[in-house]
Order: structure tokens, then C-alpha cells, then sequence
């Protein structure tokens, strides 16, 4: 069962640093996924490309995996058991630039219907999502993977498994470009992720974005990373042309490994945290929906053994509240005509000179789709992928087929002559929202308080704007303004105090992300007198890989018509000001769609 991820963009270096971009590249049509005949749940995942490699399940005590060295390309795959495979032990250096985010379980009274609305709410999280991935190559990988069809074929199993990881999610992973840094490391990479990733972050916004429109950017390094650390990512950064990436270090010759790193790295841009100890986030299948050889789940914090093949149903729940609050507006955007080595009938893409692609016989449910031809069957206007198509038949103008997801979002409604849902419309960034306590960025909304009962549960509300500010000018692990790359905290200024990290009072005994390590109280003096404030100051434990602490998201209120922005508090013109250099990558001006 041939799937084929795209023809993406190649991209290298001569040795006068000129770039080559090969656009539509040929990839050779290699990589397959399906059953094993004759044993019932079993999942295969292989790539054919130079040598045979992949993942091979048949039941979680008999699954394995293919691989083959640098210079082993003619050799015979090397095959390990999955249960047997450790890795170096590992973690993720996660940076909480400007997130928010919890494990909350989404639940509903017992007996409760979903209502219309809520139905329609919930096609938000069925509904297939995109992310156009870009990989990046720096210069050791290269000299690790000296052949050019090696490195590209090794990339093309990373998305290959990567998309397979994400299904089951209804988000679908394509890759856009591959760059391959053959002279030298464009950024510095060093040992320090922390240092790699902000350099890294700023050369995509300067130079690749522009260039290469795209969701999500992962480098892909050969460098060892000090200590344990594996990958390092922001938070709850998709769509973000400042913080959507990521940087993993290419540890094991295994291609599992490597993908199941940039996924959970994938999955922290996603807004999804690390997984909860214990039994409490079980993996409830792998990607051929039976039972998981792995040892963890995807989004575990850290391991010795290989990372999961699949993701908790607390990062599925994690997800499904993520994007129900607006999360992820760029994941929407269909691709036009996505790019393929040729029209392959079964690969679930519509490609040129195919109306629809249920998948193959087995495992298509359309009945508007013939799946032999990948044509309308007779009679059919389109194909029941489409949110805008209802018993074969499109549904009328101005149906509602996305509803505002919060009060930055937009509906979407059916044109009357596409089975697709337009891409998703939010105000524009700038815009107040929450009675006037936040604005609108990237189509999310969230005031102080909000950010409050999100960590803290009902009832929490913000510190006293005394304990606030004295907590943040601080600048140590109680209150700042975030951390540097390299590691020390930043205090700040007395007018940005509120743009730093939450201070917030009330609420729960516990934190509902990461734990109280400390807690500190002090007697606040304020005009001329000492007054016993309710002022409690919590180091909040997000886990020893994690590089930032959790800071009040952009858009927060810090006055009469200004807004927090990279951790300062600034006048809102700032703001649109930098969507519209994001919308239009530095030219032209930008003006947001409107119904």
C-alpha cells in the first residue's frame, strides 16, 4: 500500500555558499504501510529506498525494527526487537517560552447530549489538519550521511513515520522542504540546546520563512546535546513564525528514534505537555490501532528505551481542548494541490486527475468514492471527506461548516460549490477581546485571569499588583521574565512586571501542570507601611528538562491600549504591526479576512 508524503522543495550549498533550490524534487516511489498478511493488528511501515528499513509489528511481543548504517546502503537491514532497543537516556529540554497549557480531561455530565453546536464544535477535532513540515540538516548530519540520496531517503522514513505517529490525532504531517546544509552550520550549533534553538528559531524567521512558507521547521543535528537532552521545542508555538520549530539530535542509527523525538518535539508545538507518571495517560494503541510494543508513550518526559509509537489519550484530550480554544488556525488551510511523484490511487491525497481517495479497499468507508478509480461514484457531487458535503451531495451556501472556536475566531460557511471547508478566519491580532483584559494573536484570546484558573483551576485569580511586581523584578526562579539560552533568569522591568511570569493567588492547593517545589512569603512594605499581604511567590516545578517557566501568553493586557509582547509591555500598534510583517514577510500590507 504505496503512500507518497509530497515532492518537497531540496535545498543546498555550493562551496562559494551559492544555494541550489530544487523545487518538486523526484523522490523515488519507496515507502509503504499496511498489514501483514495473515496476522490481525499487525502494522508495517517500510521504505524500500536504497535497501529495505522500517517497522515491521506483528503482535507487542513480536515487532521489530530495520535499519541500516551510514555506509551500509547495499548491506541487509540490521533487525532489532523494538522491546530490546535503548537508547542513551534521554529527555527533552522543553522551552516554556509562552505557554499555557494543562492535561485537563475534557468531560461532560453523565446523561448530557451534545447539542447541535457542540457537534459542530467537535468537527474542529475530527476534521483533518495539515502540518507543512520542513527539515533541516545541519552540517554534522551531513557529514554523517556524505550520500545525498541516504540523507533524503532517511528524512523522507522520518515524515513517513512522523505522519503515521499523527493519524490517529486526524492531523496529517507533510514534508514541504528538506535543506541540507553541505558547507557549513547556518546558525551556530553548539552542545547547549537551549543556545542552538534560538538561533536556529531566529535564522527561520529571517531567512527560511520567507522564502519557504511552512508550519513547523525541525532541525535534524548529529551534534551530541550536554547531558541527557535530546530535542528542545516551544511550547504551544504552532503557526508562530517566531517559535513553530524545533532542534533534535540524530542519536541512534534507528529512523524510529529519530521520529518519535521530533514528534514529541511536534507534539509540544501542538500545545501538548509531557505525559502525567504512572498508569494515569495509558497508550491506548499504536498506529495500527492494536496493542503498543513500546515502552512509553510519545510525550513521555524521559527514558532509557525508544519512544513511543503513538500518543496518550492525554495528549489526544490535550489536543482536542487545544484546538476547541483556537489553537492551530494554520492547520486548516488545505493545501491547493499537493505535490506527488505521480497520481497514486489509495494514498487517502487527491491528486491531479483525482476527484477523491478513500484509501484502499480495505480500508474505505465512502460511499460517494469509487476507490478502483478514485472518481465520484454516479450521481455524487463529492466526496464525504468534506465537512461541506452531506450523502454525496454538496451542502448549500452559507451552511455553517466551522464555528467560531473563541472570540478571536471567525465562522466558516460552505461556498455552495466545494466539499471543503474554507480556511479557518480569526480577527485580526490587535483586536480586544475578553471584555477588554486581552487582544487577539494568532486567533486565540486569553486574559490574566483565564491564564490564572488554567494552572491554578477555578477560582484563581491574579496576585495583587504589589506581590506582582515585586515577585518579577526579582528575577530568580519565583518571578522574571524568563530565562536566557543559557540557562539565568531575567529580571523585569518594573513596567513589564506583569508580561513575566504568572503570579496568580486562590484557586487550588496544587498547580494543575508540574508541582510547588517551594513557596515563599514575605512582609511587602507599601506606602510608608508594612503590610501581611496574601502574597505567595511558588517556584513551580515544570521538570528538570524544561527551560522556561510559564510566562503570561502575548496579548495579555498590561495597560490602556498595551498589550505584553516578547516578555515588554507595549503599545498594541506593535502588535498588528508584526502581523502584518508575518502575513506578508517584510512586504506589502496585510489585511486580515473578514465574512
Amino acid at each position: 500500500r504505496e503512500l507518497v508524503p509530497g515532492r518537497p522543495s531540496l535545498m543546498w550549498y555550493q562551496p562559494d555558499g551559492t544555494r541550489v533550490v530544487s523545487v518538486g524534487h523526484t523522490l523515488e516511489n519507496c515507502c509503504y504501510q499496511g498489514a501483514v498478511q495473515g496476522h490481525a493488528g499487525s502494522w508495517v511501515s517500510v521504505c524500500t529506498c536504497s535497501g529495505l528499513r522500517g517497522v515491521v509489528i506483528l503482535s507487542p511481543e513480536r515487532s521489530y525494527t530495520l535499519d541500516l548504517g551510514p555506509e551500509d546502503l547495499q548491506a541487509p537491514p540490521n533487525i532489532s526487537r523494538i522491546q530490546d532497543l535503548f537508547l542513551p537516556g534521554h529527555t527533552c529540554a522543553l522551552s516554556w517560552h509562552t505557554s499555557l497549557r494543562t492535561q485537563a480531561h475534557l468531560e461532560r455530565p453523565q446523561g448530557q447530549r451534545h447539542s447541535p453546536s457542540h457537534r459542530r464544535r467537535r468537527d474542529v477535532v475530527t476534521e483533518t489538519k495539515t502540518i507543512e513540515l520542513v527539515i533541516v540538516a545541519d552540517h554534522s548530519e551531513v557529514q554523517r550521511y556524505p550520500d545525498s540520496q541516504h540523507l533524503l531517503n532517511r528524512m523522507l522514513r522520518v515524515t513517513f513515520l512522523l505522519d503515521a505517529f499523527f493519524r490517529p490525532l486526524n492531523v496529517r504531517v507533510v514534508l514541504v522542504g528538506l535543506e541540507a546544509w553541505t558547507q557549513r552550520d547556518l546558525v551556530e550549533v553548539s552542545q547547549d540546546p537551549g543556545l542552538t534553538l534560538d538561533k536556529f528559531l531566529r535564522w527561520r524567521r529571517r531567512d527560511l520563512l520567507p522564502r519557504l512558507p511552512h508550519d513547523s521547521a525541525q532541525l535534524v543535528t548529529a551534534t551530541s546535546f550536554s547531558g541527557p537532552t535530546v530535542g528542545m521545542a516551544i511550547q504551544n508555538s504552532i503557526c508562530s513564525p517566531d517559535f513553530s520549530g524545533g532542534v533534535n539530535m540524530d542519536h541512534s542509527t534507528s529512523v524510529l528514534g529519530l521520529a518519535s523525538s521530533i514528534a514529541h518535539e511536534l507534539g509540544h508545538s501542538l500545545g501538548l505537555a509531557h505525559d502525567l507518571p504512572g498508569n494515569s495517560c495509558p497508550c491506548p494503541a499504536c498506529p495500527c490501532r492494536g496493542p503498543a510494543p513500546a515502552k512509553s508513550c510519545i510525550m513521555e518526559a524521559s527514558t532509557d528505551f525508544l519512544p513511543g509509537l503513538n500518543f496518550s489519550n492525554c495528549s489526544q484530550q490535550a489536543l482536542e481542548k487545544a484546538l476547541l480554544e483556537g489553537m492551530g488556525s494554520c492547520l486548516f488551510e488545505r493545501l491547493p494541490s499537493l505535490p506527488s511523484l505521480a497520481t497514486v490511487c489509495g494514498n487517502t491525497f487527491v491528486e491531479p486527475g483525482e476527484q477523491c481517495d478513500c484509501g484502499f479497499p480495505d480500508d474505505c468507508t465512502d460511499p460517494c468514492c469509487d476507490y478502483f478509480t478514485c472518481q465520484l461514484r454516479p450521481g455524487a457531487q463529492c466526496a464525504s471527506d468534506g465537512l461541506c458535503c452531506q450523502n454525496c451531495q454538496l451542502r448549500p451556501a452559507s451552511w455553517q461548516c466551522r464555528p467560531s472556536r473563541g472570540d478571536c475566531d471567525l465562522p466558516e460557511f460552505c461556498s455552495g460549490d466545494s466539499p471543503q471547508c474554507p480556511p479557518d478566519v480569526s480577527l485580526g491580532d490587535g483586536e480586544p477581546c475578553a471584555g477588554g483584559q486581552a487582544v487577539c494573536v494568532q486567533g486565540r484570546c486569553a486574559s490574566y485571569a483565564q491564564q490564572c484558573q488554567a494552572l491554578w483551576g477555578p477560582g484563581a485569580q491574579p496576585a495583587s499588583p504589589l506581590c506582582l511586581l515585586a515577585a518579577n523584578t526579582r528575577g530568580d526562579a519565583f518571578g522574571s521574565c524568563g530565562r536566557n539560552p543559557n540557562g539565568s533568569y531575567v529580571s523585569c522591568a518594573p513596567r513589564d512586571a506583569i508580561c513575566g511570569q504568572l503570579q496568580c493567588q486562590g484557586g487550588q492547593a496544587q498547580p494543575l501542570l508540574g508541582s510547588a517545589r517551594d513557596l515563599r512569603w514575605e512582609m511587602l512594605e507599601a506606602n510608608g507601611t508594612q503590610l501581611r499581604l496574601n502574597c505567595s511567590w511558588v517556584h513551580l516545578d515544570l521538570g528538570d528538562d524544561v527551560a522556561q517557566p510559564l510566562l503570561t501568553l502575548p496579548g495579555t493586557a498590561c495597560g490602556p491600549d498595551l498589550v505584553c509582547i516578547d516578555r515588554q509591555c507595549q503599545p498594541t500598534d506593535v502588535l498588528r504591526a508584526q502581523e502584518c510583517r508575518s502575513k506578508c514577510h517584510g512586504h506589502g500590507v496585510s489585511r486580515r479576512g473578514r465574512h
